[in-house]
């Protein structure tokens, strides 16, 4: 539907709502916006998740939510169920291209960012009965309430078989450690709302759990916003976890553990039950005001009383699609495209003839993936207002005497022309493979098998033998990495493009042929084995020799080089209340404009807990010409250095550290005050 379709929907809902229901408050409505308002017809889609990581530049990041907010609620919805702060570990988790990689810190910021960008007010969520309007930004568009919701707390992306919805094994220790950090700088951020994971971790559903829904979020956290469940998953604990004998039971105990509202596709069952369960004084009113609170000072924020239904015609709905907003989509997908392999056929030079083959070649489809138009993603490209794949990116770049032809050869299950597919690429100057998956969602998305799927092996081994006589570029147009074959070791070229978007053949095309030089980054760790997944850079010592990845976090080319010089950690000796300041020039050596990311790790080497080889505290990323230099500046306090202790509370210890940046390495002591 498009805006004015969708406001009129909100508006038949909510005047029924406020007509016949017994009382007079208004309903809320949301939307998956998980990539752009992906269900409101016109608007800019941006990269998934995992590609927007890619780019290491948060303002990419929060530009992208504030169009997805204007957009959203510009067709009367003021809840978008984004951003999603699990962090994707598991490569064969199907959402795992939905969240912003395997790092905490990167997954924070990236989630800060998108909330600063959704929440279109400022000031923070208050548990007050009639909390104060909260104040316009003013930033240039005419003010529409926006809320966030943080998902999926948590433990939700890391589930032992790798399958939907299944048990993680996750221990307490490592909750706190790498999986809240990127839900606590949202609730920092002040997002209005929070999903609750649908799985299990250790034993027990997250619905039901007082620990974390409670203990953790509201007593200790002390945050104030209000919870929401996932999709009818406080009825699953009844008949799909087995946790609760009836329905009944069900709701008393989400209850108990901390929800405040319950997502339900078809039935009125929670409220119904929920009211027995206070008529029978199993639930208290008390802890049944506590949630209505939350709910109505959500539903104040956001203007919900004073103006329940939307307006026709705010000024908004004219900008959705805008060239300008697509000109961000285009900028985010170029700055994410990652380049892992160049042989020196990159960017492609002197062509007479291009061919593009393979399921994603010329797939818009394929580009947006999953939650883009439906939940399970675009049945064909007709269903898209515009964008470019990566055939017409190739044709609109390239001069009209270079020959650009298309042909599939193989889908993502099946070839069915591939011998001629072979006959043709023989006399072109390059082919273009490019592969990955047909678009899927949640529990859709399983699969027993990492590998690329044996027709894309096919296609790719039948053509990589032509190089280098003709350049063999493999373009990875992937919800997850895929395992490549071992004929990948032989292709001219890599390119890990992620979800693109409607924008990203455009970008890819431009980076094939060095309109645009490459600066994406892996935001997680690519497998090289089918028994070696999981494991991330942040791994234990003792897993160095364990785990051997085809990629590293962080790896990614340009068609510049860069020099990295004069690290510099001051102080060496650094106390309890000391800022650590660190530098480093970077430097471009090559002879192209190019984007450096620029990361900084530490180690540390000696501690109470297991340390981590490495973890990733700070980045930022700089554009420089070539010949320039940049000075870069971080700083450290010591918390920045805390890990969960034996008692599972944070702590910092005295000791020895390694700070790292490229290729360079100090040393600096912190010791007690």
């Amino acid at each position: 539907m498009n805006a004015t379709q969708w406001i009129n929907f909100i508006t038949q809902l909510q005047t029924y709502a406020l007509k016949y229901s017994n009382s007079s408050i208004p309903t809320i409505y949301g939307l998956d916006s998980v990539h752009g308002a992906v269900y409101i017809y016109g608007a800019a889609y941006f990269p998934h998740n995992t590609g927007m990581a890619a780019t290491f530049n948060t303002t990419l990041a929060e530009l992208a939510g504030r169009i997805t907010a204007r957009d959203t609620s510009s067709a009367g919805i003021p809840w978008t169920f984004g951003p999603v702060l699990g962090i994707g570990i598991h490569p064969l988790w199907p959402r795992i291209y939905e969240t912003f990689g395997e790092d905490p810190m990167v997954a924070s910021e990236f989630g800060r960012a998108m909330i600063r960008g959704m929440q279109n007010f400022t000031g923070t969520m208050k548990t007050a009965p009639y909390a104060t309007h909260a104040q316009p930004r003013q930033d240039g568009d005419p003010f529409l309430p926006m809320a966030a919701c943080a998902k999926h707390y948590f433990g939700y992306s890391d589930p032992k078989s790798g399958k939907d919805r299944t048990p993680a094994w996750i221990p307490h220790r490592f909750m706190l450690r790498y999986f809240l950090p990127s839900f606590a700088a949202a609730f920092e951020e002040g997002v209005a709302t929070v999903m609750i994971n649908s799985g299990e971790v250790s034993g027990t559903p997250m619905h039901a759990s007082r620990e974390y829904l409670h203990d953790l979020l509201r007593d200790q956290i002390q945050w104030e916003g209000m919870a929401v469940t996932d999709w009818q998953d406080v009825e699953k604990l009844h008949f799909y976890h087995h946790i609760a004998a009836t329905q009944g039971d069900a709701v008393n105990i989400s209850v108990y553990a901390g929800i405040d509202m319950s997502m339900v596709p078809s039935d009125y069952s929670f409220p119904q039950l929920l009211l027995q369960l206070v008529q029978s004084g199993i639930v208290s009113e008390e802890r049944i005001d506590e949630s209505v609170t939350r709910i109505l000072a959500l539903k104040t924020i956001l203007g919900l009383f004073a103006n329940p239904l939307p307006d026709p015609k705010n000024p908004n709905i004219k900008l959705i699609g805008s060239p300008a907003d697509r000109a961000v989509s285009l900028e985010a997908a170029r700055e994410s495209v990652t380049l892992l392999k160049n042989d020196g056929s990159l960017p492609l030079r002197d062509l007479h003839s291009v061919l593009v083959v393979g399921p994603a070649g010329n797939s818009l489809t394929a580009q947006n993936g999953g939650w883009s138009i439906h939940w399970g993603g675009a049945v064909s490209d007709k269903e898209f207002p515009f964008g470019t794949t990566i055939l017409g990116g190739l044709r609109k770049l390239l001069p009209q005497n270079v020959s650009v032809t298309y042909s599939e050869g193989c889908d993502f299950s099946t070839c069915s022309n591939l011998t001629a597919v072979v006959s043709a690429a023989r006399s072109v100057s390059a082919v273009i493979i490019a592969v990955g998956e047909a678009p899927e969602s949640e529990t859709a998305g399983d699969t027993n098998d990492l590998a690329l799927s044996p027709s894309q092996q096919q296609l790719i081994e039948a053509l990589v033998v032509l190089a280098p006589r003709v350049k063999v570029v493999v373009v990875l147009v992937e919800p997850r990495p895929r395992l490549l074959p071992a004929s990948i070791s032989n292709v001219s070229g890599l390119l890990m493009a992620y979800l693109p978007s409607s924008e990203g053949g455009q970008a890819i095309a431009e980076i094939l042929l060095g309109v645009t030089n490459p600066s994406g980054r892996l935001p997680l760790t690519y497998p090289q084995f089918s028994g070696d997944v999981g494991v991330p850079y942040y791994h234990k010592f003792s897993e160095v020799d364990a785990t051997q990845p085809l990629f590293e976090f962080g790896y990614g080319l340009s068609y510049t080089s860069f020099a990295y010089s004069a690290l510099t950690v001051q102080p060496s000796t650094m106390r309890m209340s000391d800022t650590l300041s660190i530098s480093v020039t970077v430097q471009n050596t090559g002879s192209v404009v190019g984007k450096e990311s620029v990361l900084l790790f530490l180690t540390d080497l000696f501690a109470s807990i297991t340390p981590e080889v490495k973890m990733l505290k700070r980045f930022t990323k700089v554009s420089l010409a070539p010949g320039e230099k940049q000075l870069v500046q971080f700083s450290l306090v010591s918390s920045d250095l805390s890990f969960i202790g034996l008692q599972d509370t944070p702590v910092v210890e005295a000791g020895a550290f390694t700070l790292t940046v490229g290729s360079l390495a100090a040393n600096f002591t912190l010791v007690k005050n």
